[in-house]
């Protein structure tokens, strides 16, 4: 009985300091870019893309500091600065095949947004490439206009 509750005493400690808070970082997806990314999968699917196309968090992390910088005035809106944004996922997992959108508008539901970002020429093709993974990210300026990018990429299983 003894051993029983040495045991018991000791484990108990362990157990309530491995549940501690967690204070990792996490992603917070709002509901717009949620609602995006499954307009984009419903198009796919509608177009005869039935294949896996994850919402990808770490892809929604860049996108979403990409659409910051250019609703910050720190990046103009277009796709040319998202290489640094495709080095950092390229070191955190095997992505290729990067895939983006980028739009400023003052749409602020999902269908409204797709069906902008479909008036960008070769949108259509872009999004039915041979992608598995997709993150959003919107963020506002001070003037009401969202600015919305869209990463895609493909990433072996």
């Amino acid at each position: 009985m003894r051993i029983k509750r040495l045991l018991f005493l000791i484990t108990v400690p362990l157990m309530l300091y491995s549940c501690s808070d967690d204070n990792g970082s996490y992603t917070q997806v709002k509901q717009i870019e949620h609602q995006i990314y499954v307009n984009i999968k419903t198009y796919r699917e509608e177009n005869g893309l039935t294949g896996a196309f994850a919402e990808q968090y770490l892809m929604v992390i860049e996108a979403q500091l990409y659409s910051y910088k250019m609703a910050s005035g720190l990046e103009e809106v277009g796709i040319q600065g998202l290489d640094e944004h495709y080095a950092t996922l390229s070191n955190k997992f095997n992505f290729y095949n990067y895939n983006a959108m980028v739009l400023k508008t003052i749409a602020n539901n999902e269908d409204q947004v797709l069906t902008e970002l479909l008036l960008i020429p070769g949108a259509d093709s872009t999004l039915l490439e041979d992608l598995t993974q997709c993150g959003v990210g919107v963020e506002s300026d001070t003037a009401g206009f969202n600015y919305v990018t869209v990463l895609m990429a493909k990433a072996d299983s």
